[in-house]
């Protein structure tokens, strides 16, 4: 006996020891991994000398990891040129030389990837006369090594070969083309494959004036559209019927202007553009037509580029596009001049990485005026600073590189594991939960696949994740589903024929309706069911309350649990108080201005009768609110259609009840009613006009009163 004492407390000792150790092991790899994975997030996260953002699903600005960091600002004198003079471009050759636009000092630096020099372009000559250059801006080599240079001071775009012979000159066209008769003042040139030359001139909103390999004017190609607005459509009207005298002094609405132009590894032509009325369209990608063919799935053809335009007061502060590089992965970069950062894009319009911004700082610019790449790894031009910014991809940017080549090929599931790292590195990375999404959609992993669409407020995407997910869940269960609803029919039908009772004639017509049913009673018969309650005065102010109480109650519902595809917003934000306002609070300034408007035109309604009334012809509304959410949770984006169809049939119900309530309570005719019912929408606006007014009014009365009261302080 004691022997076996013995054994079961050395066991038990030997049990804590192995528990203690088991813990403590279990607490160091904790420890170990949760370095190691904290090690691998943190790694190459390097600190910028800038604010580092993005933008999330919902197009607000948020912090975000760094995709490139600044590792160099190459001056001339690193290249062994002396200092740069208000260098004006940089371009980077097929073989990756960097050629700059030594603009101040009239002549071209050109280096290797490494900005070692490789040459000196500073005497240029035409047979035996030297040319020199004026104000040389643009810059631009092609394939054959033929080095274009637009020089805005002569008015001309010089082509050049690599020792500085020029070879051609392009001048102002002529003509019987009206735009073509504008002043030539070239800054941008780009060549495509087929040697077709296009420039660029100060001024011209037609587009990119084109020529041929001799230097004979094609026409013009990829001019912006003017973009109509309704200040467009009011001046387009006024201009309609004004004298000729008269539509000369009014506003000329031209497209926006395209400041820079680069060619793809795709062969199309991508241009940016200054600031427009809309704000959208900035960059572009043009195919043979001249026609904007860069997809945005979020927004349709066209998307707002950079920065999300801000009010400074009443200034308006947007992002102005002044270069575009397109690198040789098909990664846009356009240099935002008002702001001094990079935005950079995919070929789906979604924007990967912001760097850059105004300063002195290693990153940061004073006078930023062109952007290009070896690679991925971006050169940023300053022309104050006289600097070329060397940016490398950070170990984030390399990731979703390469991740969104693959993602953009439709390789998910090759990109899984490059986004899963992304999205450890950066949680808010909207293209990394969407690539993961669609790699587990590919995986038949539905659910999964629906949270990453969800967290990347994707609603396309969810809905064929939730399509297959409910076709797979019907397969399963369609015998159970198919029993269930016999049953459930066949117990209704039951149930109605035990219970229903035969009714007389005689019945029907002495019949008292409870004043509780009414509400029910309006709906189902608006005609003669409001007429019936005005007789019967049966109306209950505690049932106006419960309904407006749910009408309040099921607007919260629908705005927060309408299932995600149908739902437009953010769940995670509301104001109860404004929901509230938009709700309740409408509905008493109806009911007050429909009384007020009402008593002038000898209705026989009193207030609460208004009230009662107007509140039991919203019931429809409410229900069909109800049958609408429900159906949301189920349903997919293809079947929006008959979710809109309820909500419709619940609004045309609820207004014909209103309408009936109205013309019932106040014994009005039908035409007479209709003028109440628009009139009194009138007053809401007047009530609500008012009340803004007061609280204006109000504000700056309280403004007013500190003022004195501080400077009073002042003065004591």
């Amino acid at each position: 006996m004691k022997a076996k004492v013995m054994v079961v407390k050395d066991y038990v000792k030997i049990t804590r020891k192995g528990i203690v150790q088991f813990l403590l092991l279990t607490l160091f790899l904790q420890i170990f991994l949760g370095v190691k994975a904290y090690a691998y997030i943190i790694e190459d996260m390097k600190e910028v000398p800038y604010y580092q953002y993005n933008y999330d699903v919902y197009m607000n600005e948020i912090p975000s990891a760094a995709g490139y960091y600044p590792i160099n600002a190459i001056k001339g004198e690193d290249i062994g040129v002396g200092a740069f003079k208000n260098p004006t471009d940089i371009y980077v050759d097929s073989k990756n030389d960097v050629y700059i636009m030594d603009s101040g000092n009239k002549r071209i630096v050109i280096c290797d990837m490494n900005f070692n020099l490789k040459k000196i372009i500073n005497r240029f000559f035409y047979g035996n006369e030297n040319i020199q250059l004026i104000e040389p801006e643009g810059i631009y080599v092609d394939k054959n090594g033929l080095i274009y240079i637009c020089d805005k001071g002569s008015k001309q775009v010089y082509i050049i070969d690599q020792n500085g012979k020029i070879v051609r000159t392009i001048t102002k066209p002529v003509s019987d083309l009206k735009a073509a008769q504008k002043d030539f003042v070239p800054f941008k040139v780009a060549v495509d494959n087929a040697g077709v030359i296009y420039v660029l001139s100060l001024g011209s909103y037609e587009g990119a004036y084109m020529f041929d390999q001799n230097g004979t004017f094609l026409g013009f190609y990829g001019s912006n559209k003017v973009v109509v607005t309704w200040q467009l459509l009011v001046d387009r009207f006024w201009k309609s019927i004004l004298s000729k005298e008269q539509k000369s002094s009014m506003v000329r609405y031209l497209p926006t202007e395209c400041t820079s132009i680069d060619f793809g590894m795709d062969g199309f032509i991508y241009t940016c553009s200054n600031i427009s009325d809309v704000s959208q369209g900035e960059i572009r990608k043009l195919n043979y037509q001249g026609d904007n063919i860069l997809w945005y799935k979020k927004i349709g053809q066209t998307r707002d580029f950079g920065d999300i335009p801000k009010y400074y007061g009443k200034k308006l502060e947007d992002t102005y596009f002044i270069d575009i590089d397109v690198t040789k992965e098909g990664f846009i970069n356009a240099l935002d001049y008002e702001r001094g950062r990079i935005f950079q894009y995919d070929q789906n319009s979604n924007l990967l990485f912001i760097c850059g911004g105004k300063g002195d700082q290693i990153g940061t610019f004073r006078d930023p005026v062109a952007v290009d790449s070896i690679n991925n790894t971006l050169l940023v031009l300053d022309k104050l600073k006289g600097t070329i910014t060397v940016f490398e991809e950070t170990k984030l940017g390399k990731l979703v590189h390469e991740a969104t080549i693959l993602y953009n090929e439709g390789k998910y599931d090759e990109a899984k594991s490059l986004w899963e790292q992304v999205h450890k590195m950066d949680f808010n990375f909207a293209l990394a939960q969407v690539g993961l999404g669609k790699a587990l959609l590919r995986m038949n992993k539905y659910e999964d696949a629906m949270y990453y669409f969800r967290l990347a407020n994707d609603k396309d995407d969810y809905s064929e994740a939730k399509e297959n997910l409910r076709n797979e869940f019907l397969k399963r269960n369609f015998g159970i589903i198919a029993t269930l609803f016999i049953v459930f029919i066949i117990g209704i039908y039951i149930i109605v024929k035990k219970f229903k009772k035969q009714v007389t004639a005689e019945e029907i017509l002495t019949k008292k309706i409870s004043k509780y049913k009414f509400p029910i009673h309006t709906m189902l018969h608006p005609f003669r069911g409001f007429e019936e309650l005005k007789e019967e005065r049966k109306g209950s102010i505690w049932l106006s309350l419960l309904i407006i109480f749910l009408f309040f109650i099921i607007s919260v519902i629908n705005r927060q649990y309408t299932g995600f595809i149908f739902n437009p917003y953010r769940q995670d934000k509301i104001n109860i108080l404004s929901l509230f306002s938009s709700t309740v609070g409408i509905f008493f300034f109806w009911v007050l201005s429909n009384w007020m408007v009402t008593t002038l035109m000898e209705g026989e309604g009193k207030f609460d009768e208004v009230w009662i009334f107007s509140a039991y012809a919203l019931l429809p509304y409410i229900i069909c609110t109800i049958i609408a959410v429900i159906m949301s949770q189920f349903m997919i984006a293809d079947e929006a259609m008959f979710i809109n169809l309820v909500r419709m049939i619940g609004t045309l119900w609820a207004t014909l009840c209103m309408f009936n309530a109205t013309k019932a309570v106040h014994q009005f005719s039908g035409g007479k009613t209709v003028a109440a019912m628009i009139v009194s929408v009138i007053g809401v606006g007047i009530i609500l006009f008012i009340i803004v007014l007061m609280l204006t009014l109000f504000g700056q009365l309280i403004d007013f009163v500190i003022n004195i009261y501080n400077e009073l302080l002042l003065r004591m």
